[in-house]
């Protein structure tokens, strides 16, 4: 087997791995963009992620059968053309939206996704297009590797430096410039290129059906570590929260793994890294999934030990150990496969990319939609895994193994079966009362405090892991408060929360009433959490009420608050619409009297997309002249310049505007309106004149420069609530 000469292998690699970071971080921002246009509901994620890996799967496969492949300049055109298409990207979208906004709703999504497919394709074709002049597949392994590194770089560079930095238009532009840069080099180092090498034909010897099974192995190995990487995620947003850089990091790790198990795999015999690659992959996932009962441990033990800013460099930690070096297996089947597909080095890497995306695509769709509602996150690996371990105990690479060997075959699978039947319960309590988000209120943190925490004097009533987010409701013993949790995050409850949830349904109803001089015929609620809002809206005068609840299990978990929101789920003049509300309020519609936005906190990644200068103008364009629009907005958990960017924003948006504290030090509402009624229950802290000088020299929060979902979550346990309301009532000193 000839080998690739060392210098031009080192420039391949330096080409692909710019390439990886390049391609990750433009897709980053086009699922961001696409999310912003159409919705962010589970099945708009997972379809815009399926378009992706689908187009890659087809550039594959097709770029393994063009003879053209033969030079680097078909490499080089393939990065070319990525380039052009990130620089062009926002305004195809522009356009496509504009036409396909008379497709109605439900195609919308479906139809923009496919602007991923042409960028999926080209970097798709780019592996079997610089496989073509490599005859040992193993370099093509080491390739793989080194391009999967680099879209660790990219993951991390985009979310946590280019996006303050340079905003969604300058990292997708400095993107591009990696592409073109690629593309350029490539198109040089073909000129230079000597002839290329005899196709490479050796294979290990093998079973002629080797070939096909390595192709069903890898498919696999996507389908199963892509099952596993919707799981992880879900598990970190439970153990450190859905921040942007907490989503950075859970890719980030499992990429990392997938690049070293590549590199590691490419120096194995193909048959033993394929199949030992399946066996471990599953095997490692059960042994992450015994982690999982002791990981929020590990949270309060980073806490106890580091204090403040212990949370992500932990949470990197204990994501890792839960994954318990799974994607490494996933990679090293990847780069036993190249070694074990027929055809020459560019075909077989052309098929091996195919069957591994198409398994991926499979794998996070059934999982994000089907699995992991259906089976909960334990069941999903415990399943995932099982599948793993048989295929790769039953694959035909070397028949007289399969037959000589069945034995011990048989007890490995049986010792992975008995491993998920007596695997730890989930421990809904322990990840309903989100101990990331309290951690920093524990004088005690020892595992007994922790358990005593999240077990004792209160009931589990409700638990679901839904499409989006799980859910779930809890119960004090000694008070009976109700509570519901998202992700672990508390977001409402019948406790101190009432005052915020009454009084932003019954306030902006009042105030529209009174500037209109009619009653309120229909208002809308973004998010039903408790219900409690939507039902003071129609208790206070509205006729018709409109709640628009991006998750269904918040439905479900609702019902548990029928004794504080009136029985709002079965009343016939309540609507609850399933839907991301800036796609509903994008739609073309009538317009409302009455648009209160209660979501979850700024700081989350997709709520943070209900707090920008784009989403207030959706909503601005949906409300009638003298309509009453109205904000919850947080004090606590929040630097006092973003607050002050929140304002800031708001009132570009919504100039006639006064700011309201529902719970001092916690809660705030932004009432904007064309005037105030007089005798209002509750007085505002400020006025228009006021909200505008606090706000004075603040940056917006927008779509492209998403300062606050990026800033944020730094400040998520720093005690600023006392800092931010101090501000407002300086602020409310000052005479207009």
């Amino acid at each position: 087997m000839m080998a690739t000469p060392s210098h031009r292998l080192r420039l391949l690699a330096a080409c692909l791995a710019l390439s990886g970071a390049a391609a990750l971080c433009c897709e980053v921002v086009w699922m961001r963009r696409l999310a912003l246009a159409t919705g962010s509901t589970g099945v708009a994620t997972t379809l815009t992620l399926s378009v992706y890996m689908a187009g890659l799967g087809c550039g594959g496969w097709w770029a393994g059968r063009r003879s053209w492949r033969r030079s680097p300049a078909g490499y080089g055109a393939l990065e070319l053309g990525l380039a052009c298409w990130a620089v062009a990207f926002p305004l195809l979208l522009a356009a496509a939206l504009g036409v396909l906004s008379r497709s109605g709703p439900t195609w919308l999504p479906w139809l923009a996704s496919l602007l991923l497919l042409p960028p999926g394709f080209l970097a798709g074709a780019t592996l079997p297009a610089i496989a073509a002049g490599i005859p040992d597949r193993r370099d093509v392994g080491l390739l793989y590797a080194v391009n999967t590194a680099g879209a660790v770089v990219g993951v991390l560079v985009g979310p946590l430096l280019l996006f303050p930095a340079l905003g969604l238009r300058g990292a997708e532009l400095c993107a591009a410039g990696g592409s073109a840069l690629v593309g350029l080099g490539a198109l040089m180092l073909a000129r230079r290129a000597a002839p290329a090498a005899a196709p490479d034909a050796v294979r290990e010897a093998s079973e002629p059906t080797a070939p096909r099974a390595a192709l069903a192995a890898v498919a696999v190995a996507g389908f199963v570590a892509m099952a596993l990487e919707v799981v992880w995620t879900r598990l970190a947003a439970l153990l450190v929260g859905s921040s942007v850089h907490a989503m950075a990091a859970v890719l980030a790790v499992f990429l990392a793994a997938v690049a070293f198990g590549a590199w590691l795999g490419r120096r194995w015999p193909g048959h033993v890294a394929v199949r030992g690659g399946l066996v471990l992959l599953g095997l490692l996932a059960l042994a992450g999934s015994w982690t999982y009962a002791a990981l929020p441990h590990g949270v309060a033990a980073a806490w106890s030990l580091v204090g403040q800013g212990s949370l992500l460099p932990g949470g990197v930690v204990l994501l890792a150990l839960a994954m318990a070096g799974a994607p490494a297996a996933s990679g090293a089947v990847f780069s036993g496969s190249l070694v074990l597909a027929g055809g020459d080095s560019a075909t077989a890497a052309g098929r091996v990319l195919a069957a591994n995306t198409v398994g991926g695509v499979l794998g996070s769709a059934l999982a994000g939609l089907v699995l992991l509602p259906w089976l909960g996150i334990q069941g999903v690996v415990g399943a995932t895994a099982l599948l793993a371990v048989l295929t790769g105990l039953t694959l035909p690479l070397r028949g007289v193994e399969l037959r000589r060997a069945w034995r011990p075959r048989l007890a490995i699978f049986a010792a992975a079966a008995i491993a998920v039947l007596v695997s730890p319960r989930w421990d809904a309590p322990m990840y309903s009362v989100g101990l990331y988000h309290r951690v920093s209120e524990f004088v005690d943190l020892s595992p007994r405090a922790v358990d005593a925490f999240a077990h004792e004097g209160w009931q589990l009533r409700f638990y679901a892991d839904g499409h989006s987010a799980t859910v779930a409701v809890g119960q004090s013993d000694s008070t009976g408060n109700i509570w519901l949790s998202i992700n672990g995050k508390v977001d409402a409850s019948t406790g101190a929360d009432m005052a915020t949830q009454q009084t932003s349904g019954w306030l902006p109803v009042r105030i529209a009433e009174a500037a209109r001089g009619v009653p309120v015929e229909h208002a809308v609620v973004v998010g039903l959490a408790s219900g409690v809002t939507a039902s003071e809206a129609l208790e206070a005068g509205a006729a018709r009420v409109t709640v628009i609840e991006l998750e269904p299990e918040v439905v479900r978990a609702a019902r548990f608050f029928e004794g504080v929101n009136r029985g709002l789920l079965d009343d016939p003049r309540a609507t609850v619409v399933r839907a991301d509300a800036r796609a509903w309020l994008a739609r073309d519609g009538p317009r409302y009297p009455v648009i209160v936005s209660e979501p979850s906190n700024p700081w989350i990644t997709g709520v943070s997309n209900l707090f920008t200068r784009e989403y207030w103008q959706l909503a601005r364009r949906r409300l009638e002249p003298d309509g009453v629009f109205c904000q919850w907005v947080q004090l606590y958990s929040l630097p006092p310049e973003a607050l002050r960017s929140l304002v800031a924003t708001f009132v570009q948006v919504f100039p006639q505007a006064w700011l309201f504290e529902t719970i001092p030090g916690a809660d705030a509402l932004l009432v904007a309106a064309p005037s105030l009624p007089a005798g209002l229950e509750i007085e505002p802290l400020l006025g228009p004149e006021q909200l505008r000088r606090f706000a004075q020299g603040a940056p917006l929060n927008t779509d492209d420069r998403p300062w606050v979902e990026l800033e944020a979550p730094r400040w998520l346990h720093r005690p600023t609530a006392a800092m931010n309301r101090e501000l407002l009532l300086e602020a409310a000193q000052v005479e207009p």
